[in-house]
Parts: C-alpha cells; sequence; structure tokens
C-alpha cells in the first residue's frame, strides 16, 4: 500500500498542479504514512473489518488518517524542518496537516482495500511456502528501513541524489509533453467556488 499511495499521490498532485509532483520522501516509490495506516488498520480491526459495512469501513479509515496525518506533520516539521504535504490552499483544514478532502480519499482508500485489494492479493500470498513469505517479509523490511534511514540522512543534509534528479527530469518532460500548457485541476474549483486559496 506504501507504493499505491506513492502511485496516487504522484498522479493526483500531477493533475491537480498541471505538472510532474513527486511525492515520495524515500529513495524508493513508497510513501511511509500509508502502509503504515493500513498496517495499523489491519492490526487494530483484523479479522473483524469484514463483518463491518462498507460505511463502517470508511469512516474508520477516515478518522484513522485524519489521527495519523495530523502528528505525522507535525514530527517530520519538527525533524527535518520542512512540510511534507500542506493542504492549506484547500477547504475544511487543520492548520494544512489534516484536511476534510484529504481524509475522504483515505475513507475510500480503505474501502477498495478491505473490499477489492485484499480479497485479490490474500488467495496469492496463502500461495506462497510460509518459510519463504518470512525470508521475503525480512528482506522487504530490510530495504524499507534502509530506504527510509538513507533518505532521512540525505534530507538532513540537503543531498539530492542523481538517480532522483534524472528521474524527476524525465518524468517532467513526459507530463510536459501530455499537458504542455501545464492545466491544472486546482484552477476550475478555485475559479467557480471560494473554497480554495
Amino acid at each position: 500500500t506504501a507504493f499505491i499511495g506513492y502511485i496516487y499521490e504522484c498522479i493526483a498532485m500531477t493533475l491537480w498542479s498541471g505538472k510532474w509532483e513527486n511525492r515520495g520522501y524515500m529513495l524508493g516509490p513508497t510513501i511511509p504514512i500509508y502502509g503504515v495506516g493500513c498496517l495499523l488498520g489491519y492490526l487494530a480491526f483484523g479479522n473483524l473489518i469484514r463483518n463491518y459495512t462498507p460505511l463502517t469501513v470508511f469512516l474508520i479509515g477516515f478518522v484513522i488518517s485524519a489521527v495519523l496525518e495530523y502528528p505525522t506533520s507535525l514530527i517530520l516539521e519538527k525533524v527535518f524542518h520542512t512540510r511534507w504535504w500542506d493542504y492549506s490552499i484547500g477547504p475544511f483544514n487543520i492548520e494544512g496537516r489534516v484536511s476534510l478532502l484529504s481524509s475522504l480519499g483515505f475513507g475510500i482508500g480503505a474501502v477498495l482495500i478491505v473490499y477489492v485489494l485484499n480479497p485479490l492479493l490474500i488467495p496469492l500470498v496463502k500461495i506462497v511456502p510460509q518459510n519463504i513469505a518470512h525470508w521475503l517479509s525480512i528482506i522487504i523490511a530490510v530495504i524499507f528501513v534502509t530506504d527510509f534511514f538513507a533518505a532521512a540522512y540525505c534530507t538532513l543534509h540537503k543531498i539530492t541524489p542523481g538517480f532522483i534528479t534524472r528521474y524527476n527530469d524525465i518524468m517532467s518532460r513526459a507530463v510536459r509533453k501530455i499537458n504542455p500548457q501545464e492545466k491544472s485541476l486546482y484552477r476550475f474549483p478555485k475559479k467557480h467556488t471560494n473554497w480554495f486559496k
């Protein structure tokens, strides 16, 4: 889900701004808060969540995202002296750290994970022998933790690895080919409502 979150955020924010937005913090294509949110949701509710209605799952995703986003934003800002996301241009936000629109998106995401993604993935995971699954989990965890600390080091020392620069250049050129005038979804609600700054 950390990878799916990365894809979702890059697409959503690129459409919103009209130009390429690399939303990842890590060096690899993941956003940890998505994975952590899903893991916490699974650990907290486990198999019980299948007995809930889609509305209840939506509300759980909505609330957990808001509860996670606010302190995570504060902690990241204190540690790295930068804002990783800012919802202040949109309506119904708290200090730009949490917003109604983002929490609605996370609620919908929770419903999709529980009722679409999990039913597809769980049978595939059960096919993998337990000892192989165990070692794969350890390898993925080591890669993820290494990436997290490498990204933290780069952020604290204001280093942008060359491969990230090249990747962003490639994606920026691709987006400019598709959208040369940098038309953004943001312009429409800003022009037609008073909700957006």
